[in-house]
């Protein structure tokens, strides 16, 4: 008998082996590294919940969107160092409001919402609701803003969610602000809907956030100093002011003294 065709069935074997051997190795090596994973979110989302605990208050979300909520709060504290300032003095207003901020970075809305015990509906433009996260834009009830005439129908929603005792979150800058530290222009939309809906304002200064220039991204950006600081909640219908262009300016320039940014015009 030739004994040859053994050797080389056996030759080839061999390689083919160690491959399966490697496969098999980096699998188990993908499934722990997973393991890990889930163990890591699990215990930031126990954390999250702790800390709401310790805090004394409740996640304004339940079901799906609180465990999200649950995750994202310690990950802001833990990641970006975020800081809250001057909620001592705050009180959550009864009833409706709008809560208003400049546009640091792509981590300012889940701030906004985080500074409040109450769900935020967040007016958004369309151009950064990205198709992948459709299902939760539509989970957070976001208002699209296209700056087309079916913003008409958006406002609406706006005005009847406020009235009907909900929250409305506006960044009224339209877009991060670029150069960084600076006020943008303020869209008069915002002085209107709180004219219309004669509801108090919370505004926020928010800063120290970190940004790449990509509001997807930015949240992702590790070792910020993330500051959301209360500057006050304003009640222009009890004051009598009822012109959407004074209420914008007057909100816009209250920003300006207490960060001490200068303002652009265009």
């Amino acid at each position: 008998m030739n004994p040859e065709p053994t050797g080389f069935i056996a030759e080839t074997a061999a390689p083919a082996m160690d491959l399966m051997g490697i496969l098999w190795w980096f699998a188990a090596a993908v499934a722990a590294v997973a393991a890990l994973i889930a163990i890591a979110v699990t215990l930031l989302v126990v954390t999250g919940f702790i800390v709401r605990a310790r805090a004394g208050d409740r996640l304004a979300w339940s079901g799906a969107m609180g465990a999200i909520e649950a995750l994202l709060r310690p990950l802001s504290r833990f990641i970006h160092r975020t800081k809250w300032e001057g909620f001592d003095r705050f009180k959550v207003p009864e009833g409706g409001f709008v809560i208003v901020a400049n546009h640091a970075s792509g981590l300012d809305p889940p701030l906004m919402q985080f500074a409040v015990p109450r769900r935020v509906r967040f007016m958004m433009a369309t151009e950064q609701m990205h198709p992948m996260f459709s299902w939760f834009w539509g989970q957070l009830r976001v208002l699209p803003v296209s700056y087309t005439a079916a913003d008409a129908v958006m406002f609406r929603e706006a005005v009847r969610h406020v009235k009907g005792g909900g929250v409305v979150g506006v960044f009224p800058e339209g877009e991060i602000e670029r150069p960084p530290c600076v006020l943008a222009p303020f869209v008069e939309g915002t002085g209107t809907l709180v004219a219309l809906t004669k509801a108090p304002v919370v505004l926020l200064w928010i800063h120290g956030t970190p940004t790449i220039g990509n509001a997807l991204l930015d949240p992702l950006v590790p070792r910020g100093r993330a500051r959301v600081q209360y500057v006050g909640t304003y009640d222009f219908a009890a004051e009598g002011v009822r012109d959407a262009k004074e209420i914008t300016a007057r909100l816009r320039a209250e920003l300006a003294r207490v960060s001490g940014w200068p303002m652009r015009e265009k």
